[in-house]
């Protein structure tokens, strides 16, 4: 009879298979079956009592420079009495703590235990969880690049709470289009601020936050203002500088300098009458644009295409009217 090779020999020491047994929570509940708290019967009271009744003996002012032997006595008498009753409350104290003491090792170990068994089980948990939020990263990843919105990366506008495992995918996604749509929305209305427009969506684009750099925008308007109007009166004034300046004195010629020859149509003493009505006109003008202008304040809400309202934002740049948009 042939030997089978790949036969198993028998095992000469049997192995006892370890039993798993599940943990229930109740199974950890801890239940005091029996508690006798303890009993003591000393005359400690009783010492207390005779102490107090003799304090006056023990008064200071009982001592004095004659009787130091006797006040030598009882200061012994007094700390000898006061260390035997601590050193037997101690010894008592340790007595009467031992069971719990016992008790609360146990319950230490034990709570060690859980710990360490819990802890393992977390690390487990969390590797666990990682995977699923980066699957779902993966998936609202794959899902901006659909939308084919290149402006801007999707970090830019990604929410952390989308991992969680609360937020379904649904959620996530509408998130993506909530946030595109806004952006494309402010872009629009960016957009009406004519020459500043290209500036002002790359400021934008690099904070998102319209309210900012509409902000920007308006200090660019008044900004462009203020240098118009500073060019403007320097012209005024280039102008009116070329209007006061006195006519140069004539060559000396066959009248010499004290005869000025009328001018063609009027003699000479007509020239500053004439002059008068245009100085008058030009103070009046002065007068005029130093006067303050006032500004009004009218709040309206516009439907209409985009075409519309891109130029309905030019008008009022070139026309140099301040508006913010207003979120609906």
């Amino acid at each position: 009879m042939t030997k089978d090779l790949f036969a198993e020999e028998p095992s000469s020491a049997e192995v006892t298979p370890v039993e798993v047994i599940e943990i229930k929570e109740s199974d950890l509940q801890l239940v005091v079956s029996e508690k006798t708290l303890g009993s003591l019967t000393t005359n400690a009271k009783q010492i207390r009592e005779i102490v107090k009744a003799g304090l006056d003996r023990y008064d200071i002012k009982n001592y004095n420079e004659g009787n130091i032997a006797l006040a030598k006595a009882d200061k012994a008498l007094l700390n000898s009495a006061a260390k035997a009753m601590n050193t037997k409350r101690i010894e008592l104290e340790r007595e009467f703590m031992q069971p719990f003491a016992e008790f609360k090792d146990v319950v230490n170990d034990t709570i060690k235990l859980i710990n360490e068994s819990s802890t393992k089980i977390e690390t487990v948990v969390r590797q666990n969880e990682e995977r699923s939020k980066k699957l779902k990263k993966d998936l609202i990843t794959d899902y901006f690049k659909t939308k084919e919105f290149t402006i801007i990366p999707l970090e830019k506008i990604f929410n952390e709470r989308w991992l969680n495992s609360s937020v379904s995918m649904k959620s996530a996604y509408a998130g993506i289009d909530t946030e595109i749509s806004r952006i494309k929305s402010d872009i629009a209305t960016l957009e009406t601020f004519g020459e500043d427009a290209d500036l002002l969506k790359s400021i934008y684009l690099g904070t998102l936050n319209i309210g900012s750099t509409l902000q920007y925008a308006n200090t660019l308007k008044k900004n462009r203002k203020a240098l118009k109007a500073a060019e403007d009166a320097k012209r005024k004034a280039e102008e009116a500088n070329r209007v006061n300046v006195p006519p140069p004195p004539p060559s000396p010629g066959m009248w010499g300098y004290d005869a000025i020859p009328a001018p063609a149509g009027g003699s000479p003493e007509e020239s500053p009458a004439q002059s008068q009505p245009e100085e008058a006109e030009e103070a009046e003008e002065a007068e005029e644009a130093e006067e303050p202008v006032k500004l009004l304040t009218r709040a309206f809400k516009v439907t209409t295409t985009r075409e519309n309202i891109i130029a309905l934002g030019n008008f009022m740049n070139e026309n140099d009217i301040d508006f913010e948009k207003i979120e609906l």
